[in-house]
């Protein structure tokens, strides 16, 4: 029997048919996905129509407000997806309704879906595929997310919360820093608590909205993963991999490092991410950054990607968008009255003022294009080869835009050149041969 195979890519943002599509190297990369044993992905949207039972369009989003019609979990399945994450800063965009009703859609077309549950137990717990050649398991985590959209514990009185399983972290500082954050927060009024050397902020009447910072004596500032968070998740990881011969581990998250920019995850993420890795995770896949690729760090034998790319992008043809999307602080006057909608032409990039941070903003990249992974497992569970693909995708026209493709000739090997320099950092060796990436390792394919 020859290795097991399991396809990953990024975010699946899609609102379109594609089984239509006849491009070859669009049909190439379906084929990649089919002829694995299991192909995930994270699936950032929501499967409603707008009026459903208890459907409202969130306060906040994290951009747009994603929506999806039915037809799109048949159309993953189609592609040759098995399973999907769903914990993410968008899959309450459109509140208990939109994600009870995406949860339907997805049992409905057979795709093994996990991170998101009608509490904290359910949206922590593994997700199982059984194939030929052994079962999976998925576990979905996101450290991007409004307040609200964490999913609740429950106690013996009181029932839990619908929502998302989080990971969520803090800061650890010097003293100087602190006393910064200390002389802002009471020069913009808010909330401030301290014991012994942890800080808490929060504005005014949120007393759970809260900011911790921790003081340390290191100079400098990074980020901590939630030592509850941590320990939750890492004890589903150690489930999963008693009851699954392979385990998948996702995590959403936008946070970047501020130093090294965009490319490159938040200290919390590199180091939680080992630990998954110890904890029984075969594979850890980053999502979210949007930056579009971050590096490949192989850790104790095993792949981790901060971040395959965007797979599918079709935030832009959304059919429609909530009163406080077109009201957003820099937008144009008349665009807040209340009438604008998509159909107006309305182009939500190029009305709102240039970021400063990340520097260009998301996509000033060197080279863009994302990867699916190929991994391959031999019948001990150990890790041989990761095949890399390289992806492309055009944006323009809107009827065609976010679809990928595979990208061949010099622009394929201009992607996994720019993958090699991003995993260089993380000890990873990038070859390109015969338009794919590869990255072997010791043991041989039984």
């Amino acid at each position: 029997m020859k290795g097991f195979k399991i396809a990953v890519t990024g975010d699946s943002i899609i609102n379109r048919r594609i089984s239509v599509q006849q491009d070859p190297g669009f049909l190439s990369l379906v084929n990649v996905l089919r002829n694995a044993d299991v192909s995930y992905t994270h699936f950032e949207s929501n499967i409603h129509d707008y009026d459903g039972p208890e459907v409202y369009p969130a306060a906040e989003a994290g951009w747009t407000w994603m929506r999806s019609p039915r037809f799109v979990a048949d159309e993953l399945k189609w592609a040759g997806f098995d399973m999907v994450s769903h914990a993410s800063n968008h899959c309450l965009d459109y509140s208990y309704g939109g994600l009870f009703s995406t949860w339907k859609a997805l049992d409905e077309a057979g795709l093994v879906h996990a991170g998101t549950g009608r509490n904290l137990g359910e949206a922590r717990e593994p997700k199982y595929l059984e194939t030929p050649k052994g079962r999976v398991a998925l576990i979905s985590m996101s450290s991007t997310f409004t307040g609200w959209a964490r999913a609740g514990e429950t106690r013996q009185d009181v029932k839990g919360r619908p929502g998302l399983n989080p990971l969520r972290y803090y800061y650890s500082a010097d003293r100087t820093i602190i006393e910064t954050v200390k002389d802002l927060a009471y020069k913009m009024g808010w909330g401030i608590a301290n014991n012994r050397k942890e800080w808490y902020f929060n504005p005014p009447g949120l007393m759970m909205a809260i900011q911790r910072f921790v003081e340390r004596d290191e100079p400098g500032i990074t980020t901590v993963v939630d030592e509850d968070d941590a320990v939750g998740n890492l004890k589903a990881i150690k489930e999963a991999a008693r009851q699954a011969d392979h385990v998948i581990v996702a995590l959403h998250s936008h946070e970047m490092h501020p130093e090294k920019g965009l490319n490159v995850p938040a200290e919390f993420v590199q180091s939680f991410a080992k630990s998954c890795i110890d904890a029984g995770a075969s594979v850890f896949v980053g999502q979210g950054s949007h930056a579009p690729l971050r590096g490949i760090e192989i850790y104790n034998g095993k792949p981790i990607f901060y971040d395959p790319g965007d797979f599918f992008a079709m935030s832009s043809t959304v059919t429609r968008l909530p009163a406080d999307f077109f009201a957003r602080p820099g937008y144009a006057p008349e665009l807040k009255n209340g009438h604008a909608t998509t159909a107006d032409g309305f182009d939500a990039r190029d009305a709102l003022p240039k970021p400063l941070n990340p520097p260009g903003g998301h996509f000033a990249v060197k080279v863009f294009g994302s990867i699916i992974p190929v991994c391959t497992f031999n019948e001990a569970g150990e890790f041989t080869e990761l095949v890399l693909y390289p992806v492309t995708m055009d944006h323009k026209p809107r009827s065609t835009g976010g679809i990928p493709r595979l990208a061949e000739g010099e622009l394929g090997e201009q992607i996994i050149e720019y993958l090699g320099e991003l995993s260089a950092p993380f000890g990873t060796r990038v070859e390109y041969s015969d338009g794919k990436g590869l990255i072997r390792l010791k043991h041989p394919v039984k």
